[in-house]
């Protein structure tokens, strides 16, 4: 098939990795650079030998000059809905790195979009696209554990950030556990109902917002899933994937350290299970093989969805609930309530949000 031509929105630090994704990819080819930093545009086209004929201030100049297929949006937060409705209307499907957007409002907003003019909208949620939480999917359906009840994730790190992380008021959950929050929904194939927290900041912290966190969320069959979370930890370092257990009722699934570990209550479920090795009871799995992993198998699945003309796997749509965990913790942090996430999900929301922050 022909690659997916891309117009990249967004030349930064970050949006330089992006750029060689793009030209490291089989799927998509660059064909134009978007900044409105000429300095910034002008160092990116220099680096990866971009003529300046490909280079543009916005979006809409790049699409009626330069064929193309899509955008890859790659600016701050705050500025995808207005660079994404942009690409949409310029003909152009879209993949924009996380989050959405800021708010539901703003999201909803791009999905509908989207949907009107019947172009791909995708997020980058890169950790579902991971051989171990696609073996931990893997082995969770096939039913070993009977249905899922419990759920516990723990994660632990102690990264040297300074910058911008270190300023917000909630930076463990606003910039890490939307990824932790979207593999719950990847994985269980369940989406929430509501969610408590709590966060707090250790004194030896160097993050001025909090960078601890408890949440408990229930999922809408039911099962309960209690995420721990610290940026701070003094001691235990989990892998940023963090160390997670599964609960059913016939065993759990325990996936920590990229490896995935099935522990059963029935002895003999333990022989014979593809992919596995019995060790004291335990069948310890192989990680699943992937082409591609990361952002190069979001961009795969990128291509792929427009070329055989289906939603995406992390569409919009589906994000918008990964995005309402991620608000309705934060929401729940501060005013110490259950939130319902169906009531986050309402844009008007977010206008009660705002007047927290």
């Amino acid at each position: 098939m022909d690659k997916i031509k891309v117009i990249q929105a967004g030349v930064g630090s970050w949006g330089m990795s992006w750029i060689e994704k793009i030209l490291g990819s089989k799927s998509v080819e660059l064909a134009a650079l978007v900044d409105v930093d000429s300095a910034l545009l002008g160092a990116a086209a220099a680096k990866y030998n971009v003529d300046k004929s490909k280079c543009f201030a916005s979006v809409k100049d790049a699409a009626k000059t330069i064929a193309a297929d899509a955008a890859f949006v790659i600016v701050p937060p705050h500025l995808h809905k207005a660079v994404v409705l942009e690409a949409l209307e310029n003909n152009l499907h879209c993949l924009v790195e996380k989050p959405l957007a800021e708010n539901i409002a703003d999201s909803k907003i791009m999905v509908e979009a989207a949907l009107k003019l019947e172009k791909n909208l995708m997020v980058s949620q890169n950790y579902r696209f991971k051989r171990a939480p696609q073996t931990v999917k893997s082995v969770l359906n096939r039913g070993l554990i009977g249905e899922v009840g419990c759920v516990y994730v723990n994660f632990q790190k102690d990264p040297p950030f300074t910058g911008f992380r270190t300023e917000m008021a909630e930076p463990l959950i606003t910039d890490m556990a939307i990824h932790h929050f979207d593999q719950i929904r990847g994985i269980l194939g369940l989406n929430p109902v509501s969610v408590h927290a709590k966060s707090w900041n250790p004194k030896w912290s160097r993050f001025k917002g909090n960078a601890c966190v408890n949440v408990t969320f229930e999922m809408e069959n039911g099962t309960m899933v209690v995420y721990n979370g610290s940026w701070v930890s003094s001691g235990w370092q989990t892998t940023w994937d963090g160390d997670w257990r599964i609960q059913g009722h016939d065993g759990e699934i325990h996936w920590s350290n990229n490896q995935v570990v099935l522990n059963p209550k029935d002895l003999f479920v333990s022989v014979f299970q593809d992919g596995g090795i019995e060790k004291d009871g335990s069948i310890h799995f192989d990680l699943l093989q992937m082409e591609q992993e990361e952002r190069m198998a979001v961009i795969d699945e990128f291509a792929l969805s427009i070329q055989e003309k289906r939603e995406p796997k992390t569409s919009g749509a589906d994000n918008l609930y990964s995005l309402a965990m991620v608000i309705g913790a934060k929401y729940s942090a501060k005013t110490g309530g259950t939130v319902q996430i169906e009531d986050v999900l309402n844009p008007v929301f977010h206008e009660k949000f705002a007047a927290l922050e």
